[in-house]
Parts: structure tokens; sequence; C-alpha cells
């Protein structure tokens, strides 16, 4: 499963009601989420701006830009294609890994299993990240409330319609969080774990956070 385009806005929450916020949304679901993240030993592919986690044990994901590959100066990271395997593999999933391997330097594992993907492409955990998510939607939006131990609260609003115009996108949320005491997030929570424990490759990333990229 898959879906390819996916288009959204972080923001750190700093002082604002989100019971405000939240009071003519429809609730949707709680649960926690744990994202294991995966890549080289160098991080090459968070290098160029390509996430590769597991999600709860269940499914093997791969965020990326297509139109930022290779390219280093970019900032804007409103817009990725996502794409989805279910674990464990199973032989209807194979086409994911053969239109991935069109885009990006992913091989097709030999056997078909989830330790042979590792081998395959040198793999290893790079950051394990575990939040509370609560899940909400409007008309316009996705709402998710995400709550980290050590990182705080951020609110995060995805499309529901992702094939609407990215500027239209942007001033629906602008009006949507209009009045609240939030704090745009450019930036993934990958970069936020990775700022704490490996600074070094944190700083080759794409997708840094904003007060890091004008410093």
């Amino acid at each position: 499963m898959s879906n390819p385009i996916e288009m959204e806005k972080k923001f750190q929450v700093l002082n604002s009601n989100l019971d405000e916020f939240l009071k003519d949304k429809h609730f949707f679901s709680s649960k926690r989420v744990v994202d294991q993240y995966l890549d080289t030993p160098d991080g090459l592919f968070y290098q160029d701006g390509i996430f590769i986690r597991i999600r709860n044990e269940q499914s093997l994901d791969f965020k990326f830009n297509p139109d930022h590959l290779g390219i280093k100066n970019v900032t804007d990271h409103t817009v990725c294609h996502e794409y989805n395997v279910a674990l464990p593999f199973e032989s209807s999933s194979i086409h994911m890994f053969e239109t991935l391997a069109k885009m990006i330097s992913i091989k097709c594992p030999t056997p078909y299993t989830y330790d042979g993907f590792l081998r395959s492409n040198n793999l290893e955990t790079l950051a394990t990240l575990d939040k509370n998510r609560r899940t909400y939607e409007d008309d316009m939006f996705i709402i998710a409330i995400d709550e980290f131990a050590d990182f705080g609260t951020f609110l995060e609003l995805e499309a529901k319609d992702n094939t609407m115009p990215k500027e239209v996108f942007l001033n629906e949320v602008e009006k949507a969080t209009k009045g609240m005491a939030l704090q745009e997030f450019n930036s993934g929570y990958i970069e936020l774990r990775l700022r704490d424990i490996n600074k070094a490759l944190y700083l080759k990333g794409k997708y840094l956070i904003d007060t890091d990229m004008a410093a």
C-alpha cells in the first residue's frame, strides 16, 4: 500500500489552547507510535533526504521528495512521497521495491525477506522515536497531535486533498492556525533525535531545524 503524495506542515506547540482548536474536530484515534529509522552506517539516505523507517513493527515506510534528490540546498519540507510495504513481506508487494529502485538506491532483497532487505541495502538502526499520537480530522485536514516525553508537543496538519495547489494548502494552514502560539517546524522528528545523538550527521541533512539553518 502507498500514499504517493503527502502535503503537510508541522508546528511545535508553545502555549496554545489545543482543546479550543480541537473542539470542532472529529476525533479519530489515539495510539502509541514507535518509529525505528534505518540507514547505512554513514547515514547516506538521510543525507539525501530519504527516510526509511519501521512503524510499530508493522510497516516499512519510505519518505522523500523526488524533486530534492541529489540537491543539497533545499529547505521546503511541505511535500513528499510516501511508499509503504507491510511486514512481514508478501510477494504482492515486490512491485513496490521495483518502483523505488527506479528513483533511489534501494535493492530488492534476495531472498525476499526483511532480514534480506537489511543485508542487501547495508542498513542498520539509525534512531528510534517513541510518541503518543492523537488523530483528528475536519473537512480540510488530517490533524495529528504528537507528544514526546523529551521533545514536547507538536501539531501536524496534512491535506486531505493532496491534489490542491501547495499555495492553497499553505493559505488554509495559515487560516487554521491563526492566533495560536505555535513555532513552525520545517524539519522532521528524526532531525530532532539526531541533533542530540549524532550532531555531525544531523548537520549533513537537507531539512535542518530553522535556527540551525540560520546559524
